[in-house]
């Protein structure tokens, strides 16, 4: 251990905490807003609509934005937002002064909320194939669940994407009687409102020729860190859509946030197969996107809010199962199963768009999506009335 990491533990950290203590007793201002995004990303998600939907009000309030250090960049921001650096003692400092803190983390924070407070937890995803919270004890570890049964307990408010995770809300995330908002997700807002100026935008912002097709590949990650269910044959897959449209392909590849705890898998990246783990802001990445490839992911009903082509390359399902577990209604879904890379290329090649929309309106009954392109604005509604 160097002489930072000393300081840091045994100098730093405990004064930081002592500050959690103190800093309980100040006063909370009533115009500050903090936004923490998953494990201090960058500008994306839910916060970064929720931004947008307040600068376009012209509401003056004091908006800061948690960042890990890779996103300490002030540039990747709206001038309205100040930023705090995790871990840090103004960090601590600034959660423990705002009047409302939204989160899209579902963890424990060094933070002791006051009853003057307001919390809001905006998943970072819709609903998801594998089993969570306290379907998922005794297969994810005792820390998380600790965590989350405490982020439950300060939560005052939860937006929910679908009738079907508002029901797993209240029987598994220990929240059985707090407020639920069936509003959707404001991340989502942006695929019922897109113009053909943002996607030419996005495409610009990546380095993507506007007629080049794009090909999404956005896994979740495996708990034992084994990258062997991520054997994808990226250019023979991107052989295949070329033969099938004509049209020319890239293969954006997007990692989940928590392969920072987990082995990565390795890709060979060039001017075909492009790296976007660090872009800020996923649902750019699905905007652009022609097709999305995943797996347990719940990006897929993200995606398939457009109606867009999903392709589950699920190789790992029975060890999956075993690893994690698999809600019943996930074997349902619209999307092809593909086991191997001989599957998923004949189920791009022989895609029917026609059954494809007709098998994902089925679904869509059973899923109950509430997404229909106004979270955010419900939800800055429900602050003006907080922040008075």
């Amino acid at each position: 251990m160097n002489l930072k990491s000393i300081f840091y533990w045994n100098i730093y950290h405990p004064t930081m905490m002592l500050c959690v203590k103190l800093f309980y007793y100040l006063p909370v201002k009533k115009n500050k807003i903090f936004f923490f995004h998953d494990f201090g990303n960058g500008y994306g998600d839910s916060p970064k609509y929720i931004v947008e939907e307040i600068i376009r009000r012209g509401l003056e309030y004091d908006m800061v934005w948690g960042v890990n250090r890779e996103h300490n960049v002030p540039a990747q921001y709206p001038r309205q937002i100040r930023l705090a650096l995790l871990s840090r003692i103004k960090f601590v400092y600034e959660l423990a002064t705002a009047k409302v803190i939204i989160t899209t983390l579902k963890s424990r924070y060094n933070f002791k909320k006051k009853k003057s407070q307001f919390f809001v937890y905006v998943p970072h995803g819709q609903i998801g194939a594998k089993y969570v919270e306290a379907q998922a004890e005794g297969k994810i570890g005792d820390s998380y669940i600790e965590g989350s049964k405490w982020h439950s307990s300060v939560t005052d408010l939860v937006l929910s994407s679908s009738k079907l995770f508002t029901k797993e809300v209240r029987n598994y995330y220990w929240y059985p009687e707090g407020e639920i908002a069936e509003t959707g997700l404001p991340r989502n807002d942006i695929f019922f409102n897109y113009t053909p100026a943002d996607i030419k935008r996005i495409k610009n912002n990546l380095g993507i020729a506007d007629e080049v097709k794009v090909a999404l590949y956005a896994p979740t990650f495996r708990d034992n860190g084994n990258d062997g269910a991520y054997d994808i044959d990226v250019n023979r897959l991107l052989d295949t859509l070329e033969r099938k449209t004509d049209d020319k392909w890239i293969f954006l590849i997007r990692l989940h946030p928590c392969f920072i705890w987990f082995k990565e898998p390795k890709f060979k990246y060039d001017s075909r197969v492009v790296n976007v783990t660090r872009y800020p802001d996923m649902q750019d990445l699905l905007l652009v996107s022609d097709i999305l490839i995943s797996d347990y992911s719940s990006t897929m009903f993200d995606f398939n809010l457009m109606h867009r082509p999903v392709f589950l390359y699920t190789n790992d399902v029975e060890d999956y199962q075993r690893m994690r577990g698999l809600k019943d209604w996930f074997f349902k879904v619209p999307f092809p199963f593909c086991l191997d890379n001989d599957e998923l290329n004949e189920a791009v090649f022989n895609f029917d768009v026609e059954k494809y929309h007709a098998a994902c309106k089925e679904f869509d009954v059973l899923y109950g999506s509430l997404d229909n392109g106004t979270a955010a604005k419900k939800l800055v509604d429900r602050l003006e009335s907080i922040m008075q």
